[in-house]
């Protein structure tokens, strides 16, 4: 094998991304489902227009990815370059219920109610949760570490929605913490791990991934994986759905947990953070 000057190093590395990239995409197509953005928006738009509840959904002109809504009294802009990204990345999917249930989230979020049983504590960016916020429109959030916050939703059939403080006028921001942390470890039997890969093991929550880097968060998770992990960890969070963890010891620990951030981040759907994190001596701590 000729190798030229690529270092042992180099190659280990090459090797280790190549993995990865299998790793994370198992599933995924040679060529895209959708060969466009616009054309796969008119799917979603005839689909709204079928909800109940959706008065109109109009193309935004200015964005392919966006289409204008009016849900009862309130105007909303949605964004499908999430489910335009997943659909193409995993073409096993059922395209048209994908579509239907995301157009029930998005009325979901905006008809339905918020309440201590379906209070759930979620991760999301602070810039994210900057962009959420419209005029008049309170968050109930707090930051967490680095970048990142624990953002409060209501965890809704087909969604999850942002919920204010006034949704919860009788509670301080402690006890709803509690409520919601307490809500996420209901889903701790649903944990499904892989370590195939040895240096790293993916995390996520069957039935609600969108919970699966909520896990962060609770002392019982860290707990439960303590015999693969006994030590300090690095744990990635580059999609909302999906939680990766390295062995701190590791010394290839640091560079793989790169590889699979960049590697994620090539499929742009449900992205959440490219930063690397840490849990030292039970403390979760940003990389600077």
């Amino acid at each position: 094998m000729v190798t030229g000057n690529i270092p042992r190093r180099g190659l280990f590395a090459m090797a280790l991304f190549a993995s990865l990239a299998g790793f994370l995409r198992l599933a995924k197509a040679k060529k895209r489902r959708f060969s466009n953005m616009t054309e796969f928006r008119e799917l979603v738009v005839a689909a709204l227009k079928r909800q109940p509840g959706v008065e109109s959904a109009v193309v935004d002109p200015s964005d392919s990815a966006k289409i204008n809504t009016k849900i009862g009294d309130t105007d909303v802009t949605s964004d499908v370059t999430n489910i335009f990204g997943y659909l193409n990345a995993y073409p096993d999917e059922d395209a048209e219920a994908a579509i239907d249930r995301f157009v029930r989230a998005l009325t979901d979020a905006h008809l339905a109610k918020a309440s201590e049983d379906n209070l759930v504590a979620v991760l999301r960016t602070l810039q994210y949760v900057d962009q959420l916020k419209s005029p008049g429109m309170e968050l109930l959030y707090e930051p967490l570490v680095g970048e990142l916050a624990i953002l409060y939703m209501a965890d809704l059939p087909d969604s999850l929605s942002p919920v204010a403080p006034k949704d919860f006028p009788d509670r301080t921001l402690s006890d709803l913490r509690g409520i919601a942390l307490n809500n996420v470890k209901k889903w701790l039997p649903k944990i499904v791990s892989d370590g195939q890969l040895g240096i790293v093991y993916l995390y996520y929550v069957d039935g609600n991934t969108m919970l699966s880097t909520s896990l962060v968060l609770l002392d019982e998770f860290w707990l439960s994986i303590k015999s693969e992990f006994p030590g300090d960890v690095l744990f990635a969070l580059p999609r909302r759905d999906q939680l990766f963890v390295f062995d701190a010891s590791n010394p290839q620990a640091q560079s793989a947990a790169r590889q699979m951030i960049d590697v994620t981040f090539k499929d742009g759907f449900n992205l959440l953070s490219d930063k690397i994190f840490e849990r030292r001596n039970g403390k979760l701590l940003a990389q600077v």
